[in-house]
């Protein structure tokens, strides 16, 4: 009897978890990490907008780029060699909007910034294909000139 009765206490209060009510950690909310996640073109948009700061990276090759980009985008080729050397000296504080054609190379670059330590990047889904579908604005201008860290 009594070791059905600590039994019952056991499995009453002794096996549950402490907190059950506790919430999923979200990462990005967690002090020290960072945003990298994909946008839509209303959310580019609003950043362009919003953000004077905001880096847009254009990371198609040079003959995608010659065939029209986002208005404002600087180029850096995510296909070519030096691409880790020349975006990992961007600054890591400010905000990255990345895209290519339709937002795989752009997802793999903003993944490989992502580890080198930028704290705020973006992915725009679907890519320059989505935006030009979309009706968007395109630029046949020079790209803007990527900053370095000291700037």
């Amino acid at each position: 009897m009594l070791v059905a009765s600590c039994a019952l206490v056991l499995t009453a209060f002794g096996c549950q978890n402490a907190d059950t009510t506790a919430e999923p950690v979200v990462e990005a909310e967690q002090p020290g990490t960072g945003i990298a996640r994909d946008i839509s073109n209303s959310e580019l948009k609003a950043l362009i907008a919003d953000r004077p700061d905001l880096l847009l990276i254009d990371v198609r090759t040079d003959r995608e780029w010659d065939d029209g980009h986002i208005p404002g985008a600087a180029f850096l080729d995510f296909l070519e060699d030096d691409f880790e050397a020349r975006a990992f000296a961007l600054p890591k504080d400010r905000p990255i909007a990345l895209y290519c054609a339709a937002g795989g190379r752009s997802e793999d670059a903003m993944k490989k910034m992502e580890k080198a330590g930028f704290r705020e990047l973006y992915n725009l889904r679907g890519g320059f294909y989505g935006w030009e579908d979309g009706g968007e604005t395109v630029s046949n201008e020079a790209p803007a000139t990527l900053p370095t860290p000291e700037d």
